[in-house]
């Protein structure tokens, strides 16, 4: 007799909790429902008729309907397309049309949204606990100095804690990026929930190598502002969202200083743009194909990954 076995889990982590992203503001129109997946997880994004901005799970805890497929935003509510128990932004049922009183136990799963520059990030947290940090703005992407973010987003099979350990692997940048030269990194520092890395590196570019500094500060795992300054000074965002337990959708949000609208700046900065987004394909390549290595033998060249790997216990509710 056969035996079908069962697939090698590549990734030994849950969902991690923090602030994700799920959408951009203009994603969802007052009155609109939006489906969603993310967090292992079907969920619906909606907004009230007043614009009220909402996130919460797809299922209807009477029944089970999904109000993403046929639901209907009615006022400040959104109304389940089965049985038409209407829910209000905070989950809280407000309206069952055959009821002489309402459930008051019937609730829907709702997720605490921070909205930064047009983007939407919400709080995931396994036990629906309260957000336990908060997302700070980027200076950068509010100065007119600097030009409007250029966005691309990227859907890789890896799990979110796999990513944010290439910031703390110096060596992968020559290996696997082809820099002319390994980063030195100037300061690493775990502190609460904040990664700071500060790195001096060689980076290469259309007219050869060019000296630079790199500045990483990873809120969590889903939000990261990288600052280079190179040819120009670049200001990138960096939002994950892990849609499940082994995938992850990754933005790369990249502004660029051209008060004047230098159209040589510009030309530059569409290189940079370019640029990044071609290396997150390679380092996509070697995490779509490697399996994380809980003892790995390390080095005297590698960065510091057993404490990145330290600091990244905190975002689980069981420590790994």
């Amino acid at each position: 007799m056969s035996q079908i076995l069962a697939r090698e889990k590549r990734f030994p982590f849950p969902i991690p909790f923090g602030w994700f992203h799920v959408g951009f503001e203009q994603d969802v129109s007052p009155g609109e429902i939006k489906p969603l997946r993310y967090f292992g997880r079907d969920l619906v994004m909606w907004r009230t008729a007043s614009g009220e901005l909402h996130l919460q799970d797809a299922y209807c805890p009477h029944l089970g309907a999904n109000f993403g497929a046929g639901g209907e935003v009615v006022g400040e509510g959104i109304k389940c397309p089965f049985h038409h128990w209407v829910f209000n932004g905070a989950g809280k049922v407000i309206e069952i049309p055959y009821a002489k009183r309402l459930n008051e136990k019937a609730c829907v799963r709702t997720y605490p949204l921070a909205i930064r520059h047009g983007i939407v990030m919400a709080w995931y947290h396994p036990d629906g606990a309260d957000p336990l940090y908060e997302l700070p703005f980027v200076a950068e992407l509010d100065d007119p100095a600097y030009v409007k973010p250029i966005s691309t987003a990227h859907t890789i099979k890896t799990c979110i804690q796999e990513m944010g350990e290439n910031t703390a692997d110096g060596a992968h940048f020559v290996s696997v990026h082809g820099h002319p030269g390994a980063a030195e990194y100037d300061n690493f520092e775990f502190r609460d929930h904040f990664m700071i890395m500060e790195s001096t590196q060689t980076f290469p570019s259309s007219g050869g190598p060019v000296e630079g500094t790199l500045k990483s500060t990873s809120v969590g795992f889903g939000w990261a502002e990288v600052r280079y300054q190179t040819l120009i000074d670049v200001c990138m965002l960096t939002t994950n969202v892990p849609v499940d337990d082994e995938t992850v959708i990754q933005y790369f949000h990249v502004s660029y200083k051209n008060p004047e609208r230098d159209p040589k700046i510009d030309r530059i900065g569409a290189a940079f743009n370019k640029e990044v987004n071609r290396q997150l394909t390679d380092d996509a390549f070697i995490w779509e194909n490697k399996r994380y290595e809980p003892s790995p033998q390390l080095c005297d060249g590698d960065g510091p990954i057993a404490r990145y790997r330290k600091w990244a216990k905190q975002f689980y509710v069981e420590a790994q």
